[in-house]
């Protein structure tokens, strides 16, 4: 049994990430507000890529500027091979998921607060919450291989604890640019199942 130190409610058989998710954003928590204070920057700074070009020229970073002296779309620029792959090996030892625009707190049944990426998702939730089935969310990467042999991260979004299965809520369009990188990843990872609509989140059946 959990018993949170702010609001000192009690939980049973939380995991040690929803422990951790729920002190963090409980109501009680004095620190929740500066939580939240970091979010919206967060938040803020995914929406408008300016805030991080001036953050990085006010720290003395090197940045891409057009002739107008403003943020560069790069979309002419290229990293070396050199540089690709530290950046494929730092993401590769990173146990975090993707910061995106549309992120959002969702408090669970069982009190406990988890951060949601889309409106699907958080149908999804709904829709597990409804009907009583235990989930959480991964926080370690599955670690998946490619055709050429490389190792990669990938983050399901939900796990529903008592049947072993990951549910990955992916509209059509994702599932049609990532298609064969989905098609490996369901070889390697045999119990995850993709809903490709908003439907299949809402009306949901295990």
């Amino acid at each position: 049994m959990f018993i949170c130190k702010h609001c000192k409610k009690e939980f049973e058989e939380l995991s040690t990430a929803n422990k951790a998710n729920h002190s963090r954003w409980c109501i009680e928590n004095p620190k929740r507000q500066t939580y939240v204070d970091h979010l919206v920057c967060a938040r803020e700074s995914i929406k408008n890529p300016r805030n991080q070009f001036v953050k990085a020229k006010d720290e003395g970073r090197s940045v891409v500027s057009s002739t107008k002296g403003k943020p560069s779309t790069r979309k002419n620029y290229k990293h070396s091979l050199d540089v690709i792959e530290v950046i494929r090996t730092r993401a590769l030892s990173s146990p975090h998921r993707r910061l995106v625009r549309s992120i959002r707190p969702y408090t669970k049944t069982d009190g406990t607060i988890v951060m949601l990426d889309s409106s699907w998702e958080e149908a999804l939730a709904v829709r597990l919450d409804e009907l009583k089935i235990q989930w959480e969310r991964p926080i370690t990467p599955f670690k998946w291989i490619d055709i050429s042999g490389k190792e990669h991260n990938y983050f399901p979004d939900f796990y529903l604890c008592d049947y072993n299965v990951f549910l990955d809520p992916k509209n059509p369009h994702a599932v049609a640019v990532q298609k064969e990188k989905l098609e490996i990843i369901k070889i390697q990872l045999p119990n995850l199942k993709l809903l490709t609509t908003l439907k299949e989140c809402r009306e949901f059946k295990i």
